[in-house]
């Protein structure tokens, strides 16, 4: 009954759970509503994820002083210049596409992958898959010494 509704305490969940609990489609009046996404939505006083790409399979292109350099000043960079990361956040669901210099260090890739952990609680750390190697923010080798030029797979790894 109504009763037993104080009961249990409130106690805080992450967004996730909240989110999880409700199904990802709803229907109504004939129309196929994506109520996760538009709960989603409602989060945005984060500004932290680019909400549009949250439920889709897409790579998120996370800006970079390398594609802001091409854009604004329209400067080209060599391709002995450019390295492409790709990074998969800890929860497997996004990609991140990350453009650097081969000249960056590993403190630059964590600075702009931050903002798109999705349990920003958690302590993160950027691993490659194989061979199995983790890249610690404080390396300061660039990302051409690490092996990482011309491109990477990598992945989030919570700690």
């Amino acid at each position: 009954g109504v009763d037993d509704f104080d009961a249990e305490p409130v106690t805080g969940m992450s967004k996730e759970e909240f989110l999880n609990q409700f199904p990802k489609n709803v229907i109504k009046q004939g129309k196929i509503i994506p109520i996760r996404e538009e709960l989603e939505k409602k989060f945005k006083e984060t500004k932290k994820l680019d909400l549009s790409k949250l439920n889709t399979n897409e790579p998120i292109e996370v800006k970079t002083h390398v594609t802001e350099s091409e854009k604004e000043e329209s400067k080209e960079f060599e391709k002995s210049e450019i390295v492409m990361l790709r990074i998969r956040t800890e929860t497997g669901k996004r990609n991140l596409m990350l453009k650097l210099l081969a000249t960056d260090i590993m403190s630059t890739v964590y600075e702009y992958i931050k903002p798109y952990v999705e349990d920003s609680s958690s302590t993160v750390e950027i691993r490659s898959v194989f061979p199995r190697k983790t890249y610690e923010e404080s390396c300061d080798m660039n990302l051409k010494q690490l092996g990482l030029f011309p491109s990477a797979a990598l992945v989030l790894h919570k700690v």
